[in-house]
């Protein structure tokens, strides 16, 4: 969670110089626009870097790199559904593979015998 943190503040701080030069300034926020941006900070960030650390913590590694595989499928998945995005070519069979295989290392870790 440190990692995270120090990673996040290093990257703006870093992007933070660019950002002056080549963006124009921004206006004068409202409240609700600062509270909009505290929101996406604390839940957006903190809270769901938190339960994402806690639920890997209790993964075997071996599933925690699975899961990974899920990011692309998911964005695939959500871009068929909520704005008609066709899945073409190597696509589907790609999305069929990779699901076929998280889930069969998700299978295989429940049958795995515990030592």
């Amino acid at each position: 969670m440190a990692l995270t943190g120090w990673q996040l503040l290093l990257g703006g701080i870093f992007l933070l110089p660019v950002a002056l030069l080549v963006d124009p300034p921004l206006p004068t926020l409202t409240v609700t626009q600062i509270a909009g941006y505290l929101w996406l900070c604390v839940a957006g960030a903190m809270l769901a870097y938190a339960l994402w650390f806690r639920g890997i913590r209790r993964l075997s590694p071996v599933a925690v790199s699975a899961m990974s595989l899920l990011s692309p499928v998911t964005a695939v998945v959500l871009g068929w559904v909520f704005l008609g995005q066709r899945i073409q070519g190597m696509a589907l069979p790609g999305l069929i593979i990779v699901m076929v295989s998280v889930l069969s290392i998700q299978w295989a870790l429940i049958k795995k015998p515990k030592i």
